[in-house]
Formats: C-alpha cells, sequence, structure tokens
C-alpha cells in the first residue's frame, strides 16, 4: 500500500516549473524598472518642496524690505555653496542674491537643513529679467530668459539649460561655490503652465527649475 502511495505521488512538472520561473522572472523585471523610478518621483517630490522653500524665503525677504525682492545690480549668479564665508558674507550689498541665499537660505530660523539638490549638489541661482519688451514674445507674452520645459536635467545640472552656459556675473562664489543645478529666477514675470511669462511690477517673480523625471516647476510669487 506504502509503494501504492510513491507511486500516486506527483513532481512538477517541467511546464510548471518554466512557468514559475517565468513569473518570478517578470515579477523581478517590473521590480527592476519600477524602483529607480520611485527614487526619482520621491527626488522630484523633494525638489517641490525645495523650490517652495525658495519662494517663503524671497517672501520672507520682502517683509522685512518694504515688499522689494533682492535686486541683480549687484550680480545676476550665485554659485552653489553649502556653507556660509563670513569672508564673503560680510562684504556682500543687503540687497544682492548673494546676500539673500546666505540669510535667508542658509543661515535662516526656518532652516533646517542645507539648500542642496536630493543628488546631493547645491543649488545655484540664476536671475534674469522679464521687464523690457524684447525680453518676451508680444502675443505669448512667454520670457525669452529663463526657462526650462526645453531644458534637460542634466543641462541644468551642469550649469548649461537649453544648452547654453550659465552668465555668472558678479557671482561673490564664484571661486569656492560650484556652477550648476541651477535654479531660475525671471523677474517681472509669472507662471503660465511650466513657462514663464512677462508681468508688471517689479516685485512679480518667476521661479523655475526641471524635474529629474520630466516636466518642469514653475512657482509664482
Amino acid at each position: 500500500m506504502r509503494n501504492q502511495d510513491i507511486k500516486n505521488k506527483k513532481g512538477f512538472t517541467i511546464i510548471e516549473v518554466v512557468l514559475v520561473l517565468g513569473i518570478a522572472g517578470l515579477i523581478f523585471l517590473m521590480v527592476f524598472i519600477a524602483l529607480p523610478a520611485l527614487a526619482r518621483n520621491r527626488r522630484d517630490t523633494q525638489r517641490v518642496s525645495d523650490i517652495s522653500r525658495l519662494s517663503t524665503a524671497i517672501t520672507n525677504y520682502q517683509s522685512n524690505n518694504s515688499g522689494a525682492i533682492p535686486s541683480d545690480k549687484y550680480g545676476n549668479y550665485v554659485s552653489g555653496h553649502a556653507e556660509v564665508d563670513q569672508n564673503i558674507t560680510r562684504t556682500l550689498n543687503h540687497q544682492s542674491w548673494a546676500y539673500f541665499y546666505d540669510s535667508y537660505l542658509l543661515i535662516s530660523a526656518e532652516a533646517k537643513d542645507k539648500f542642496v539638490d536630493p543628488d546631493g549638489d547645491p543649488y545655484s541661482l540664476s536671475i534674469s529679467s522679464c521687464r523690457e519688451a524684447t525680453s518676451y514674445d508680444a502675443s505669448t507674452k512667454i520670457c525669452n530668459n529663463g526657462q526650462r520645459s526645453k531644458s534637460t536635467w542634466v543641462e541644468q545640472s551642469e550649469g548649461r539649460p537649453n544648452g547654453i552656459d550659465d552668465v555668472t556675473a558678479g557671482n561673490p562664489y564664484e571661486q569656492t561655490g560650484s556652477k550648476g543645478h541651477t535654479i531660475s529666477i525671471v523677474t517681472n514675470a509669472t507662471c503660465e503652465g511650466e513657462d514663464a511669462v512677462h508681468a508688471s511690477g517689479s516685485r512679480k517673480v518667476a521661479i523655475l527649475y526641471k524635474k529629474e523625471g520630466g516636466g518642469s516647476i514653475c512657482n509664482a510669487i
């Protein structure tokens, strides 16, 4: 009787084994594909939060300066840096974007961490204007400068958004900071979708940054 029971027990067939291995391989492949996308999405979510933090910092600066924003008369680019250089900071005009970076992003009471991209490199700031009639399209009002919708993530990270090197005039952190991961700040502008468009008023600002997973952030103040 025992021998009969043993004979009646059947193992897996080759087809069943192949089927199980195929399903396991498919699941592994799906996870392998999904994990990098999930990681990119998490990093982009952090970038959205970082741009919101920058917007709040500009609003705080305005509250302390009768509604005015920093002026590009004292430089239109600030290289990314994780630490305040006191030798530089003490020489900065308090209306400059570099002073704003040091005082409102790095040592503000609200700043609980460094102002860095999720990949570990500090953000830079590039400031341009959409004030003059020649700086935007007359029909669409789309600004000629500072856009990120047609740039790639890599170009932005390397400091050459849209394939054009960042203009770093008047950059006090040029020697000690790092170029790239450039957030675009366009004055006299607001947001229309992912683009900066002309807006009346020098206190209007559009903040733009390309996301790693595609699409661009545009926050208006």
